[in-house]
């Protein structure tokens, strides 16, 4: 019995590790894409100024047409690179999909023992750490949560990035699409958070009782 609570363990943490990473991934993901959409308001703005200026521009020979060339080609290149982002942010929505169906299998596995008369564990290293441990169906909860959470997040920014190109010419517009995307208000961080801190407890219990073992 204490073998299979170690491996059921170790299942659950595995797991809620995997979702760590998938959290810290899709973070560094929306940091790249904020960093890109700042870059558009840039040159929008570098965009509205210029026809706002043309007297100016003409006064120190600068070539008007010349200039919003290179400002929509600026334009194209980050809406690109915008919408590779997407594509990375839709594989980990499809990892988080993934990550349900493998802690779903664990409930399954777990429910599906023929279950022992419970009793009271002598005191040891592993009946300490188990105390640190997330039930099979608590880790599927939080999973499916989740995988619910940032599908949800990127069929919006799916979205709103499709609306850029009616929204490039102006800065306002440009600039509520950026607060929108950076709100992330379908995701619950709270959650997140609540793994990584079970996760660091989990592994600092278990460090210092291995220790002194």
């Amino acid at each position: 019995m204490q073998q299979q609570q170690i491996q059921d363990r170790h299942t659950s943490f595995a797991i809620l590790g995997k979702a760590e990473v998938l959290c810290n991934t899709w973070r560094r993901l929306q940091s790249k894409s904020l960093s890109l959409l700042q870059s558009m308001v840039n040159i929008v703005a570098q965009k509205s100024a210029t026809l706002d200026q043309l007297s100016t521009l003409e006064q120190h020979g600068v070539e008007k047409s010349r200039l919003v060339y290179k400002q929509t080609a600026s334009l194209e290149s980050l809406i690109k690179d915008l919408h590779s982002v997407l594509e990375l942010l839709d594989k980990v929505k499809r990892d988080w999909a993934q990550l349900d169906l493998e802690a779903a299998r664990h409930v399954v596995k777990y429910t599906s023992r023929p279950s022992l008369p419970a009793k009271l564990a002598p005191l040891s290293t592993n009946s300490l750490i188990q105390v640190t441990a997330v039930a099979p169906a608590q880790v599927h909860d939080m999973i499916s949560q989740l995988a619910y959470m940032y599908n949800e997040e990127f069929n919006y920014k799916s979205m709103l990035l499709s609306t850029l190109p009616s929204n490039i010419a102006n800065q306002d517009q440009v600039l509520q699409l950026v607060d929108r995307w950076d709100a992330e208000t379908h995701i619950d961080t709270s959650l997140q958070q609540d793994i990584v801190e079970r996760i660091k407890l989990y592994k600092t219990v278990k460090k210092v009782l291995e220790s002194v073992d």
